[in-house]
């Protein structure tokens, strides 16, 4: 290959022809921390599958990337660029574009909804995973909390992201609706590519370890089973009234995060509501416990109003668990044929499934096999061949 190409030139996929090598900055900032929820998760899964692909991967932040993460990437072209300290403001607008020059990046792609400079020595991809903040929490903020001055400065730094990324990736066609409708972003510069399942939920889990994690958390009888944030938007008080309306006196509810403060009043809405006994609060479980757990349970349920992709009903398909999910935001799409929908109006149809899944088990093995075959749609691979696609396009259109 001619030394005087002004790109170092790899082989296509199809080994006919010969295509530039991408070299893509991530702001990878919020990597420091070792929690793996959200926009890490879709972090370390595309730069490691991004890196498999041959493409170079820049990983800057403001602070040391913790080895949890880093354990998960190849070290063979991913190349990290830790500032010194300073403000946050400084590093986005000054220190980012700045060493993406110094590092002769092709992209960069931020992977959450801020963090893109102003000025850019090469266009920039931002990931916009949704447009909650304008349709579910903006309307429950009060004005004058909105009108302090960090939030200002985060609305500042959240508008500069969207205004000035050349191309934006969302997760669902259900939340580039939204993007469209209440962010107004014209559909052009909109990408809709999918999320999967870790690989830690590609591998079957036997039935020795199965019981050792439901022993670990003294769970002795068959149940049903959430796992994820407890804010008001993921309803979990909605679940916990169908459990208890259901009446599955053989069956518990086994319910996986929460802060202790959110533990404490779900117990007491358990006892009130003479559950409570068969109500688990696990709090936080590391990652190694959760395919187990999928996998053990009689249904995976989750019932929240809104989310741009929801990434457990993709881990709950992955370990061959049967799913139902709130018929609300992109949680169909995702489910697809994998399971079976539920209204929130009431609990009656949610019931309705628990009851029907829990008292005949060939209707369990049904949503077993369906959910089995819809998370196939779903790869981490293809995620990242199409992000590549966008970093292509955006690098040609520059």
């Amino acid at each position: 290959m001619s030394a005087s190409l002004p790109q170092a030139l790899s082989p296509a996929c199809n080994g006919t022809s010969l295509v530039p090598k991408m070299r893509v900055g991530f702001n990878a900032r919020l990597l420091y921390a070792p929690a793996l929820r959200g926009w890490n998760r879709y972090t370390v899964n595309l730069v490691r599958e991004l890196l498999s692909l041959k493409v170079e991967v820049v990983l800057f932040s403001d602070q040391a990337i913790h080895e949890s993460h880093l354990a998960k990437l190849s070290p063979h072209n991913c190349e990290i660029r830790v500032s010194p300290p300073m403000n946050y403001f400084h590093w986005e607008q000054i220190w980012l574009p700045k060493e993406c020059a110094v590092a002769g990046v092709d992209v960069l792609h931020c992977p959450f909804h801020f963090g893109l400079p102003f000025r850019s020595p090469c266009p920039r991809v931002l990931t916009l995973h949704d447009a909650i903040d304008q349709i579910y929490y903006g309307r429950r903020i009060p004005a004058l909390k909105r009108l302090r001055l960090n939030s200002l400065k985060m609305n500042l730094l959240l508008w500069i992201a969207r205004a000035k990324a050349e191309q934006i990736i969302t997760v669902s066609e259900h939340a580039r609706q939204d993007l469209i409708q209440q962010l107004r972003i014209p559909p052009h510069r909109i990408s809709v590519i999918y999320e999967a399942a870790d690989p830690n939920f590609e591998r079957p889990v036997c039935l020795a370890d199965r019981k050792r994690i439901c022993a670990k958390y003294e769970i002795g009888c068959p149940y049903i089973f959430y796992v994820g944030g407890w804010e008001q938007r993921k309803n979990i008080l909605f679940l916990l009234a169908a459990f208890a309306h259901a009446g599955l006196h053989d069956v518990h509810l086994v319910l996986a995060g929460g802060t202790r403060d959110q533990i404490a009043i779900l117990a007491q809405k358990a006892h009130a509501l003479g559950v409570g006994p068969r109500v688990h609060l696990l709090g936080w479980v590391p990652d190694c416990d959760l395919p187990a757990l999928y996998a053990e349970a009689l249904c995976f349920v989750y019932p929240s109003e809104y989310e741009g992709f929801g990434m457990q009903i993709c881990e709950a398909m992955a370990m061959g668990c049967a799913v139902l999910a709130a018929r609300a935001s992109s949680l169909p799409e995702i489910l697809g044929t994998g399971g079976q929908t539920f209204g929130l109006d009431t609990t009656f149809e949610l019931v309705t499934l628990l009851r029907a899944l829990t008292r005949y088990p060939e209707n369990r093995v049904f949503l077993q096999k369906k959910a089995q075959a819809r998370v196939r749609e779903f790869s981490w691979k293809t995620t990242a061949e199409k992000t590549l696609r966008v970093y292509r396009e955006v690098a040609a259109r520059a």
